[in-house]
Parts: structure tokens; sequence; C-alpha cells
């Protein structure tokens, strides 16, 4: 079952290891799976539990098989040659994607990101379409919000993107991405949640660094989406000037208004980060 998993990547994943700049760009566009550095050591462990068989065989494709060596020493060094330099994590971490035969993700499938995510079977037609790197993402500037006990953020979809989630004063959502072409508009919709029966109309303010510049100061950066207690559809395009490449969008809801600053602390609701792959 291993072989037509890796029939057609080999090369890839060669020039992945080798060549710090070949990075998939159209296969992590089309699969979303973008991963940190340490998601990308994640996967690994991930596929460690639950495909073993299938590192080994990634292992002798990448390395010498003629050297026979025990099949864990064969994980280790490919673990070491995908993750680490001088003994670091590495910023630029390689890691396995999975896809169709046209390197496309049709079942909306991903790989575990944890070595403690369960071990789901990978779709029969799909094989690994790619070596990816980690992308360097900008840090942004930290902000939560004070109150979560009444409110939060239950849902957010846009552009092929679905998350639903429990009350937390933030969380950074990576690894499923949203792709967008830069000239075609796309619906967000934002969905609030609350403790109890009883409703209060939020107010939404949507964020996204369309320059890359590692912040969400510029020209049509911040979005006030409205004020709802039901869910919230808002159109979204990339202005003129918007750059290619992988860039973080905040969402806040809260009660008391918000801000149209994105580094200001909310009083009740929820903060949640996300990544863009724009295209």
């Amino acid at each position: 079952m291993m072989k037509p998993l890796l029939s057609g990547v080999t090369v890839a994943m060669l020039a992945a290891i080798t060549a710090p700049n070949a990075f998939a760009t159209d296969t992590v566009f089309e699969s979303r799976d973008i991963l940190s550095p340490s998601q990308a050591l994640g996967r690994f462990q991930w596929l460690e539990k639950c495909y073993p068989g299938l590192l080994i065989e990634v292992a002798d494709n990448v390395f010498d098989p003629s050297n026979p060596i025990p099949n864990e020493e064969k994980i280790a060094n490919l673990k070491k040659a995908l993750l680490y330099k001088n003994g670091q994590l590495r910023s630029d971490a390689r890691y396995i994607t999975f896809g169709d035969e046209e390197q496309m993700n049709p079942k909306n499938w991903f790989a575990g990101k944890s070595p403690t995510d369960s071990c789901n079977q990978i779709p029969s037609d799909y094989r690994i379409s790619a070596m990816m790197i980690s992308p360097t993402i900008p840090t942004y500037c930290p902000t939560k919000s004070r109150e979560r006990d009444y409110e939060h953020i239950k849902k957010v979809t846009f552009a092929g993107l679905e998350n639903s989630s429990a009350n937390t004063f933030y969380s950074n959502y990576v690894g499923e991405t949203a792709r967008l072409y830069r000239d075609r508009s796309y619906e967000l919709t934002l969905t609030p949640g609350f403790a109890t029966e009883e409703t209060y109309p939020e107010t939404w303010h949507v964020f996204i660094d369309w320059n890359l510049d590692g912040d969400f100061k510029d020209t049509g950066e911040s979005i006030f989406a409205g004020v709802s207690e039901q869910p919230l559809t808002i159109q979204v395009k990339a202005p003129a000037g918007a750059k290619a490449g992988v860039t973080k969008m905040r969402v806040t809801m809260d009660y008391l208004g918000g801000n149209n600053d994105a580094c200001k602390e909310i009083d009740s609701g929820e903060v949640e980060d996300y990544l863009l792959y724009l295209k």
C-alpha cells in the first residue's frame, strides 16, 4: 500500500531536503496544508505513530538503500534531515503533505499535526503530493479578550476554510488555511456562540495583513463587519496592491463594541487568528 503513496514524489522530496527554496507553492495553495515548524514536527511524530512504514519507504528513497541499517535509525535520520539543523528545530522545517493525483485536496483531508491526533485513514486515492517547507510568518501583535464567559466565536467560514471552536480568550489557528485569488471576492461568515439561550448583539472586526508586512495598520486592512446576534456574512476582496503569499487574518467579536485597532484587547468575546494564502 505504501509504494503508490510514494509514486512520482521522490525527486520533489530530494529537492525539498537539499534546496531550502523549493517551496511547493501550487501544492500548498491547493492543499491549504500550511504548518509551523512545531506542527511539522508534530506531523512527523503522527506519521511515526500511525504510518511508520511510510516513513521507512520515504527514507529508502531519500538515502542510500544499499546501506543496511535498522528501521528505527532510518526514521531517526529522516527526522533529522527534515526537521533539524545543528540540533535545533529548523525555521524552514520540511513536512509531508497528501493529495490526489493532481496534487489537490478535494476531500479536505489533513494528516495529523500532533502525536496525540487520532490515526485517521489516508484516503484510498490520496498519495504524498509534496514535501512542504514551513513558511516564514511575521510575529503579530498579541491581543485577547478580557472576558469569555458569555459569548465566543463559534464558527468562521471563509474561502474553503471552516472552523468551529469553543470559548477561549485567544486562539491561533494554523494548519488549515483559507486560499484566495486576489482578483476574486469571497464570502466570510461569522457565527457567534453563547453560553446560554440568551443572545446578545456582537460587534465584529476583521483585520487582514494584505501587504504581508507584519501588521494590520495599512489602508484596507481593518474591516468593520457589523453588529449581529445571528451569523453575519460579508464580502471580502483583496485590495489593489495585495501581495501573494501567506499572511494573517484576525477576527474579533466583542459585545462591548470592539476596537478598530487589531492590537487592542477586547472586553467580552473572543479573538481568533487565521492564515490566508493569497495567489
